[in-house]
């Protein structure tokens, strides 16, 4: 996510300097995001594959449901995107962690394809999950899913540090007790 940020960014800065005729400084803005962009599809490749993978592995009927639902919220969105293939399965994955957590699915599809225009998208699939992740504040990574307390489920105070396994008090439980980190007063 930071990736596609930084992309934004650096087409903002291109745009700034081409409105003020700075011609060098906007083709280095835009050659930045071209590398950025390849930055980030390199990066991408893992968490939609395995993504897709997930998709994939849903049981046949909860996977249908998960297909129509992609149709329909794509239906004006042209045929490149309401396609069926194998792409739109890291999307039925997305939608299936995102119910547990609760949300709807229908609701959070159609808000994430309201959210911006989809013409220019080079892979719709693809944005739509980055927004469902967003919008459903899933991890960026779908491993990571399994490893995240359910919606609801009370917060613990340590976290456990992968490295040496001992309990480390997190920012919360740590500005509670430390009085150098507590927010001054006004």
């Amino acid at each position: 996510m930071l990736v596609s940020t930084l992309v934004m960014v650096a087409l903002a800065a291109a745009r700034w300097h081409s409105a003020r005729g700075h011609a060098q400084q906007a083709h280095a803005a835009r050659q930045t995001a071209e590398h950025l962009r390849a930055a980030y599809h390199q990066a991408a490749v893992t968490p939609m594959q395995a993504l897709r993978e997930q998709g994939h592995a849903l049981p046949e009927v909860e996977r249908r449901t998960h297909q129509a639902t992609i149709r329909a919220a794509l239906q004006g969105e042209g045929p490149r995107a309401a396609d069926s293939s194998t792409k739109s399965d890291a999307l039925a994955a997305t939608l299936a962690q995102a119910e547990p957590a609760g949300h709807d699915p229908k609701a959070l599809l159609q808000q994430a394809v309201n959210k911006r225009e989809l013409d220019t998208a080079e892979d719709v699939n693809d944005v739509l999950v980055w927004r469902l992740r967003r919008l459903a504040q899933l991890p960026a990574h779908p491993d990571e899913v399994s490893r995240r307390p359910q919606a609801g489920a009370s917060q613990p105070t340590t976290a456990t540090n992968r490295t040496n396994n001992r309990a480390v008090p997190t920012a919360a439980a740590h500005s509670a007790t430390d009085p150098l980190n507590r927010p001054l007063r006004r």
